[in-house]
């Protein structure tokens, strides 16, 4: 088997019939230093994959996510995805990608949290239907007059099917746009931001546990128009008044009969 490296991807090429973590580990170490957010293996050149070669992936993402950073198995050939997906363990650890550019903008959506949430923050959840900008104003006002920072928490929900780390391209796209909208908005109001990306599998238990893990201060949730999305929203905001380890401040515009206000 052949190993070669490029940007943030060690290239497998040839026979893969025994462990060769031991082999590729090395140059994975090196990717790691300017990719802290991840590495891909494209194992699109691969003509043989054994029991024993696929273990060679298991290896690598545990020792990969040991040091908090996540790898992505692209261009698997179907032979050798089958395979893979008969080792005990694999399969349920394994994130994988049937291309090198989906692989790589799940990554880059990780690698966005490069500034850790300081403790303390008021913390923006940008979930689906939030009206992002009252979110955003309001946290801000808080932050500022409480000498507290501002932070933008994201989730991105993965089934229980799927490895933790499996892209979820439709999520991760619309996330880089709410990360990108909201710190926007916050710089606009003078304020300086953080963002932090946690990969859940149910996001009321997932942001739960992200405000306790993060030892948030307040959180900051703004319902928008009544639509479907809003029905969600509810639910997470009924969940966080009974469960938030933290204070909570709702916010809820009013409806098109011009009932509804804030709380």
């Amino acid at each position: 088997m052949i190993v070669y490296t490029r940007d943030d991807t060690v290239r497998l090429s040839g026979a893969l019939t025994r462990n060769q973590w031991p082999t590729i580990k090395a140059a994975a170490r090196v990717l790691m230093k300017e990719h802290p957010e991840g590495i891909l293996i494209d194992a699109g050149e691969l003509t043989t994959v054994t029991q024993d070669g696929a273990r060679t992936f298991l290896d690598a993402a545990r020792d990969i996510e040991s040091a908090g950073a996540r790898m992505v198995v692209c261009n698997l050939p179907p032979t050798a995805l089958e395979v893979v997906k008969s080792v005990p363990g694999v399969r349920s650890q394994l994130a994988y990608s049937m291309s090198v550019d989906a692989a790589r903008g799940s990554l880059r959506s990780a690698g966005m949290c490069s500034h850790e949430l300081p403790a303390n923050a008021v913390i923006v959840p940008l979930l689906p239907g939030v009206d992002l900008r009252r979110a955003v104003e309001l946290a801000v006002v808080v932050g500022r007059s409480r000498g507290l920072a501002v932070g933008m928490l994201g989730l991105i929900t993965v089934p229980r099917e799927l490895p933790v780390g499996s892209p979820m391209p439709a999520q991760e796209s619309e996330l880089q746009s709410l990360l990108a909208e909201s710190t926007a908005m916050a710089v606009a109001h003078g304020a300086h931001c953080a963002v932090h990306i946690s990969r859940v599998r149910d996001s009321g238990e997932g942001l739960l546990s992200a405000l306790s893990d993060r030892k948030a201060s307040v959180v900051v949730l703004a319902l928008g128009e009544r639509h479907a999305e809003q029905d969600l929203l509810s639910d997470v905001a009924n969940e966080l008044l009974r469960k938030a380890p933290c204070e909570v401040l709702i916010s809820r515009g009013a409806d098109a009969s011009g009932d509804g206000g804030r709380r």
